[in-house]
C-alpha cells in the first residue's frame, strides 16, 4: 500500500509539473497565446453548449461566430485599457501630481526659468511630456553651475504633498523625472550630484529648511 501511494503521488507530482510547465511556457508565453487559449476554450464550450441545446449546425456556426467576434472585441478593449494603465503607471510624466496646472501668473525668471520654457512647464504641470528639456538657471552662491537644491525646493512646493519624504522607488522616479525633464544651466543632470544634493537638502535642520523655502513660496503664491 505504501509503495502504491508513493508511486501514485510521484506520478501526480510529475504530471502537475508538466502541466504547469506547459501552461506557463505555451499558454502564458505572450498576449497572443493567452488570447488564443481563451478563444479556443470559449469556442469549444460554445459548440458543445449549442449542440447540447439542440440547435442546428447552421445556427451553431452563426451563434458561435457572433459570440467569438464579440469576445475578441471585448478582449481587445480590455487589453488596450490595461496597456494604457501600464504606460501611465510607468510614465514619468504622469507619475507625479502637481498642485497647479500652469505658471502663467508667475515670474518665471524668479524661479530660474526662461519665458520660452513656459509652454513646456505648463505641459509638465499637466502630466504631459515637454517638447524639449527645460533649462533651470538659478545658480548656487559663487558658482556658475545651477543649484540642484533650489530646483528640489521648487519641485517640493509644486508636487502635491512634497518630495522631502520620498524613499527608494519614489526617489528613483523623481531623479529620473528630473534628469529627463530638466537641464541645469545648460548642463545635463548628473545622478550622483543629484543624489548628494537631495541628501543634503532633506537633512537640513527644520529652521534652515523652512527659511530656504520661503522665497519660492512667496513667488508661487502670487
Amino acid at each position: 500500500m505504501e509503495t502504491i501511494i508513493r508511486k501514485s503521488g510521484l506520478l501526480i507530482f510529475l504530471l502537475n509539473q508538466k502541466l504547469r510547465r506547459l501552461f506557463h511556457v505555451r499558454i502564458l508565453r505572450n498576449h497572443n497565446s493567452i488570447v488564443l487559449f481563451i478563444l479556443l476554450v470559449c469556442l469549444t464550450a460554445l459548440l458543445i453548449g449549442f449542440w447540447g441545446m439542440g440547435f442546428s449546425i447552421n445556427k451553431i456556426i452563426l451563434y458561435s461566430t457572433i459570440t467569438i467576434i464579440a469576445l475578441i472585441l471585448a478582449l481587445l478593449f480590455i487589453g488596450s485599457l490595461n496597456e494604457a494603465r501600464r504606460l501611465k503607471k510607468n510614465g514619468l510624466s504622469s507619475y507625479f501630481q502637481f498642485n497647479r496646472s500652469n505658471l502663467n501668473e508667475i515670474s518665471l525668471a524668479d524661479l530660474g526659468f526662461s519665458l520660452t520654457d513656459s509652454e513646456n512647464l505648463n505641459l509638465v504641470l499637466n502630466n504631459l511630456e515637454p517638447k524639449s528639456k527645460i533649462d533651470f538657471k538659478l545658480v548656487s552662491a559663487n558658482k556658475s553651475a545651477a543649484d540642484y537644491k533650489k530646483l528640489l525646493r521648487i519641485l517640493h512646493l509644486l508636487i502635491i504633498d512634497g518630495i522631502k519624504d520620498f524613499k527608494k522607488e519614489r526617489k528613483e522616479k523623481l531623479f529620473k523625472f528630473i534628469q529627463s525633464t530638466f537641464t541645469l544651466n545648460g548642463s545635463e543632470v548628473y545622478m550622483a550630484s543629484l543624489n548628494s544634493r537631495f541628501s543634503e537638502w532633506v537633512n537640513e535642520n527644520e529652521t534652515e529648511f523652512s527659511e530656504n523655502l520661503k522665497p519660492f513660496q512667496k513667488i508661487l503664491s502670487r
